[in-house]
């Protein structure tokens, strides 16, 4: 696919200024957002996370630079080449961390070019710096002094779910015809203690979109229910047989219910900001209806929500401002204090910022950042976003994956480490149990913490169908 990215350093903060915090009358347009800066702050040591913090339980799993894999300002260059030991040595000085181990002790790589086309395993580090290499997997390791590479190893930080896709056997056709792949669509937990899996289906070529679900007593094992819950047939507003789905986790109302955003696709083929409401039966409560906040409902307005939830006494709410062109993607962050004022009157809103624009961006941001889900954990509030970047030299080149966002004096900071999670590309050539999961990741995320284990659904891409869903796990403690 094609990415597009932002200007961004692990202290910059892609929003707009501060707004003015007098929530807006009804009458009353969003304010002017302006644009965010793309002045950028030039790490020279790496970024460091308090204990216990999200940012914390993740390692730096794909190393694109030596300071900071966003702004990439210091690249990794190979400094000596021993020939015959088949060693190198290089200008990143942390190699401490290359010594982090997988829990299923997978390899660290070597890996160069767009969507790591070369990919060499490390077998050892001594402590005058040289790093052995083993076996090639694809390619040809450019040795020259001066050459670029990255250190990568995507299972540090994760592990897929009994290493497969989330269903077995896994469905290909539902009561609408067969499909090209699922995707997820959000998760919430039962009241007696089971969980449920929105699934978006998409047929053909995104030609059309359904929500069907799944369901499981564990997280691990999952079973799809060939039951349709929603389709743009059964939505006004909507284009006759086109795209509808859910994003984001739905947001429980005081009442019990579940308030669900939806994505849906009008007769124009542009899509809309839209939402329900379902008991935990998956009984339609409240029929589809437009969010009515002004640029993000109208006709010719192309965009879609991604995220919703209540932090400190107030709602904040991510959509996706699409546009033809990648690069100029956006996605925006609205903060308001009534939550059916807001949705259906555009009453209570009290700020609108940009928090992602692909042109402004850099490393694996610069391009279309269409995913994006708040995870709130210890009191402190952060963001999973997903960034697929335009063609590049780089690993993540044509590659959604997924970076960390923290929230910190009311501005949103990126992991400088970002991609923290990444799909295993190319090394499926020496663990093939993952051939099915070598393309990019797909949207959209559900994320859900239980038992100290942060669980997060997915979809790993494979071109074949395009994607499988599945979850990796990542433990907290």
């Amino acid at each position: 696919m094609k990415k597009t990215f932002l200007f961004f350093t692990f202290c910059l903060i892609i929003s707009c200024s501060q707004e003015d915090s007098t929530p807006l009358k009804n009458d009353e347009i969003l304010p002017t957002v302006e644009e965010p800066t793309n002045e950028l702050e030039i790490a020279t040591v790496e970024e460091n996370f308090p204990e216990g913090s999200l940012n914390s339980y993740f390692s730096n799993a794909l190393i694109s630079d030596r300071f900071n894999n966003i702004n990439r300002s210091n690249p990794i260059q190979i400094t000596e080449f021993d020939a015959i030991n088949n060693r190198i040595k290089t200008n990143y000085s942390n190699l401490k961390n290359l010594l982090i181990k997988a829990k299923n002790n997978q390899s660290w790589f070597v890996t160069q070019g767009s969507e790591a086309s070369t990919v060499v395993e490390i077998t050892g580090i001594n402590n005058d710096g040289w790093i052995t290499l083993g076996n090639t997997y694809l390619g040809t390791l450019n040795s020259r002094i001066g050459a670029t590479l990255e250190f990568f190893n995507p299972f540090i930080n994760y592990e897929i779910i009994q290493d497969k896709p989330l269903f077995d056997p896994y469905p290909t056709s539902v009561i609408e015809g067969e499909f090209n792949y699922i995707q997820s669509g959000g998760i919430f937990e039962k009241s007696d203690g089971t969980y449920i899996l929105l699934t978006p289906i998409v047929f053909g070529s995104h030609n059309k979109r359904s929500i069907y679900y799944a369901s499981s007593t564990n997280l691990d094992d999952w079973v799809f229910h060939n039951k349709k819950i929603l389709s743009t047939n059964m939505i006004p507003f909507g284009k006759t047989n086109g795209n509808v789905f859910s994003t984001g986790n739905p947001l429980k109302l005081d009442n019990g219910n579940l308030l669900f955003l939806l994505g849906v696709e009008q007769p124009n083929n542009n899509y809309t900001s839209a939402y329900m409401i379902m008991d935990e039966n998956l009984n339609i409560i409240q029929q589809p209806k437009k969010i009515m906040i002004p640029q993000w409902n109208e006709l010719d307005k192309n965009s879609f929500p991604l995220s919703l939830t209540k932090f400190n006494n107030q709602y904040r709410l991510l959509l996706h401002k699409r546009s033809q062109n990648f690069i100029d993607r956006e996605i925006h962050e609205l903060i308001f204090s009534d939550l059916e004022e807001a949705l259906d009157f555009n009453k209570g809103i009290i700020s609108s910022k940009i928090i992602h624009k692909g042109r402004l961006s850099q490393g694996y941001l610069k391009g279309k950042a269409d995913d994006a889900t708040y995870i709130t954990f210890k009191s402190k509030l952060y963001i999973i976003i997903g960034g697929e970047e335009v063609s590049s030299n780089y690993l993540t080149s044509n590659n959604r994956e997924y970076g960390l966002m923290r929230l910190h004096n009311d501005k949103w900071l990126h992991d400088s480490r970002s991609p923290l999670i990444v799909n295993p590309v190319q090394i499926h050539n020496k663990y093939p149990i993952y051939n099915w999961a070598w393309d990019h990741l797909g949207g959209f995320i559900s994320p859900i913490i239980k038992n100290d284990i942060l669980y997060l659904f997915m979809a790993f891409g494979t071109d074949n169908p395009d994607y499988y869903i599945t979850g990796i796990k990542i433990p907290l403690n």
